[in-house]
């Protein structure tokens, strides 16, 4: 074994020929397989574990609804998460509503919260901006940052909710067509509030959406009950471990009355796209180090002819046709573990300084490579997982060391008499 490897590392040596250049070549190509790999995996999980934080960071890890009515009896919904494992829940109050800013109207998500609940699983410290604060007394609301910085709203001042529950029962639909405003039905105004405070989660679609609002300005907005809720949030110790709590709501609550989910359950479409969209990329850039070891293989066949007396004195001394397929697939064993390994250091390198590289090409190109209104985050991002940096240097192990079986076998046939007779 030793022997054979001897030779392999001796034939990759420079020896006044081009075979050391085309070496270095198919180790170049190798590592730049394996970095673009290990660039774009990091930054797929990144993007899957910023997702799933943000997600956990604005919304509750269980929700328990009414299938057909809203809850009315809160606190036996609050008791029955709390016996399922819950250590924390909260009634909610959650619908569309028209913003309206002046002449203005947009549709924004509204939530009915107490601020205390609030505050208690979600770190409003962090997210809430100098100036403001989410007491959500009456009357007050407390915007997401972008949602403001579109409508040209700031602290202090004065917004207006329309709900379609009010517009819908002050108008009908006429029998022949069109509509009508139901006749001796007071005319229901909308809701105004103060903004009181904004806030920043660092993810875009929920600052560009959010209204916090009072839960009785909800259910007053929305024409529910006092004291009934749409929903109510439980959260968890471990979000990411939710079949023990599930199966005893599951248990504790009437399938027929409620409807439980979990946040994985209501985001599940995007974090299957986010699992189906690193699996495609892996699948996808291996060709790049696919591409590698066929340069490994011309290599080798190079190699092979301009070898072809050497290998003839080696079977002429005794060399198995065994050993001399060894050493040569000892040598795309050895590019495929030298491309891997300066792939990996090379591609942890491009991650860690993937901001400075993305700025300094965005001044150069004028144009914002990473918007944050595409992709939600603010910044761009990665994680490198130890796991899969070894699947992928395996891989391109493997493929090099299986491009090399050709020459490999084309060296082990070689005749060493008519190898040396005609050398």
């Amino acid at each position: 074994m030793w022997t054979e490897l001897f030779i392999a590392l001796r034939y990759l040596k420079p020896r006044r020929n081009a075979v050391s250049v085309i070496t270095l070549i198919s180790i170049i190509g190798v590592m730049l397989g394996v970095a673009v790999l290990v660039v774009v995996l990091a930054v797929m999980t990144g993007f899957t574990d910023i997702m799933k934080e943000k997600l956990i960071q604005t919304q509750a890890h269980l929700h328990v609804s009414g299938k057909y009515y809203p809850i009315m009896d809160v606190d036996f919904v609050r008791k029955k998460l709390s016996e399922a494992g819950a250590v924390h829940s909260a009634p909610v109050i959650a619908n569309v509503a028209m913003l309206q800013n002046r002449r203005n109207f947009s549709p924004k998500f509204v939530m009915g919260v107490n601020s205390q609940d609030v505050m208690s699983v979600m770190d409003i410290k962090t997210a809430l901006l100098p100036g403001g604060r989410f007491d959500l007394a009456p009357g007050e609301a407390v915007l997401g940052v972008r949602l403001a910085n579109q409508q040209g709203l700031q602290v202090g001042d004065r917004i207006i909710l329309h709900s379609s529950a009010k517009l819908s029962e002050m108008i009908k639909l006429k029998p022949e067509g069109g509509v009508e405003i139901v006749a001796d039905k007071k005319v229901l105004l909308p809701t105004e509030l103060k903004v009181t405070g904004l806030v920043s989660f660092g993810k875009y679609d929920f600052d560009r959406d959010v209204i916090f609002v009072n839960i009785d300005d909800a259910a007053e907005l929305f024409n529910m009950p006092w004291g009934g809720a749409s929903a109510v949030f439980g959260w968890v110790k471990d979000p990411f471990k939710l079949d023990k709590e599930l199966k005893n709501l599951a248990k504790l609550l009437p399938e027929s009355t409620f409807r439980i989910e979990s946040w994985q359950t209501r985001n599940a479409q995007l974090l299957g796209v986010l699992a189906v969209e690193k699996n495609m990329m892996f699948f996808l850039l291996i060709f790049i180090v696919l591409v590698a070891a066929f340069s490994i293989t011309n290599t080798l066949i190079t190699s092979v002819y301009q070898k072809t007396r050497e290998i003839g004195v080696l079977k002429a001394l005794g060399t198995t046709p065994a050993q001399v397929m060894k050493i040569f697939l000892l040598q795309g064993l050895a590019v495929g573990v030298v491309g891997s390994t300066l792939g990996v250091a090379l591609g942890t390198l491009v991650v860690a300084v993937r901001m400075n590289i993305l700025h300094t090409v965005s001044k150069i190109t004028g144009q914002p490579l990473f918007p944050p209104e595409m992709y939600f985050f603010n910044e761009l991002p990665a994680h490198i997982v130890p796991m899969d940096v070894v699947i992928i240097a395996v891989s391109a192990i493997v493929l090099c060391t299986a491009g090399a079986i050709v020459p490999a076998l084309r060296a082990a046939k070689l005749d060493p008499a008519k190898a040396l007779r005609y050398e």
